[in-house]
C-alpha cells in the first residue's frame, strides 16, 4: 500500500483520481482507496471474488466507481467504453500467467487504458520466495524432486500444484518484459522489493509491534526496497511504470 499511496501523492493537485484494480480480487486495495476519495474500478476474473469484494465495500460504507468481471489477457475489450485511468493496479494476474505472450497482453493491455502521465503499478513472485518456503517447510524436497526443480529454476513455472499454476521471476527478467513494451509509451520509475530483506517470512516476526514500532520497520524497509542488490531477498517486487 505504500507504494500506491506514494504514487498518488506524485499527482501534484490532490484530486480524486480514477483508478482501476485489474485482478483485484475481493477488494483488498480497491475498497481502503476508495475510502480515501478516489474514484475506484474493480475487476477480477472470478465472480465470487468480486462479489465478497462488493460485500467489503457495503461493510466499508464506500461505493465503488464499478465492478467488472474480466479476464486480465482482455482488459482492452471488457474496459473498452471505460475512458481512461489515472492509476492502473495489476498486482496479482502477471504471476498467474505462464506464457509471457500473456503477460505481454496483460500489461499492453494495461498500458491502454492508463492515461498520459499516468502509472502502471505492477506485481511479481520472485523464485527464491518459493525456495526459501522450501527451504523452510521441505528441504528434502529440493532433491526429491530435482527434475521439477531443474526445470523450475530455468523457467519459473510453478506448475506442481495444478490448483495455484503461477509463474515466478527474477528483477532482470521483470526489466525485460517491460522493455518489450517500451514502445507502448511506458517508461519504468521504479522497481522494489516489497518485504525488503525480510523476505521468507522474517516479515510476520513484525506483527506484535506497536503501531509506532513497526512504522519504524516499514521505514528502514522502504528506504533499501530499490537496491538492486536486495531485490531477490523479497518475495513480492513491485514495478512502478509512467506512462508518456
Amino acid at each position: 500500500m505504500r507504494v500506491i499511496l506514494d504514487t498518488i501523492a506524485a499527482f501534484p493537485d490532490g484530486q480524486p483520481l480514477r483508478i482501476a484494480d485489474i485482478g483485484g480480487g475481493t477488494g483488498r486495495y480497491a475498497v481502503q482507496l476508495a475510502k480515501l476519495g478516489h474514484k475506484v474500478t474493480l475487476s477480477d476474473i472470478s465472480s465470487s471474488e468480486l462479489e465478497l469484494g462488493a460485500q467489503y465495500a457495503k461493510r466499508e460504507t464506500v461505493s465503488l466507481e464499478k465492478i467488472i468481471q474480466a479476464d486480465a489477457r482482455d482488459i482492452s475489450s471488457a474496459f473498452a467504453t471505460e475512458g481512461k485511468y489515472d492509476i492502473v493496479l495489476l498486482l496479482g494476474p502477471l504471476y498467474h500467467l505462464l506464457e509471457e505472450s500473456e503477460r505481454l497482453r496483460a500489461l499492453e493491455d494495461c498500458i491502454g487504458i492508463t492515461k498520459s502521465k499516468g502509472f502502471i503499478i505492477s506485481s511479481f513472485v520472485t523464485k527464491f520466495a518459493h525456495l526459501r518456503d522450501v527451504a523452510q517447510k521441505d528441504p528434502g524436497r529440493l532433491h526429491r524432486e530435482w527434475e521439477f526443480y531443474s526445470r523450475y529454476l530455468l523457467t519459473g513455472e510453478y506448475t506442481r500444484n495444478k490448483a495455484s499454476i503461477s509463474h515466478h521471476t527474477h528483477p532482470g527478467e521483470i526489466q525485460q518484459l517491460f522493455d518489450k513494451v517500451s514502445n507502448k509509451g511506458v517508461v519504468v520509475q521504479k522497481i522494489s522489493g516489497c518485504e525488503g530483506f525480510l523476505g521468507g517470512g522474517l516479515s510476520r516476526h513484525l506483527n506484535g509491534l506497536s503501531e509506532e514500532e513497526y512504522e519504524l520497520w516499514v521505514d528502514v524497509i522502504v528506504n533499501v526496497s530499490e537496491d538492486p542488490h536486495l531485490l531477490s531477498a523479497a518475495d513480492h517486487i513491485i514495478v512502478v511504470a509512467k506512462r508518456d
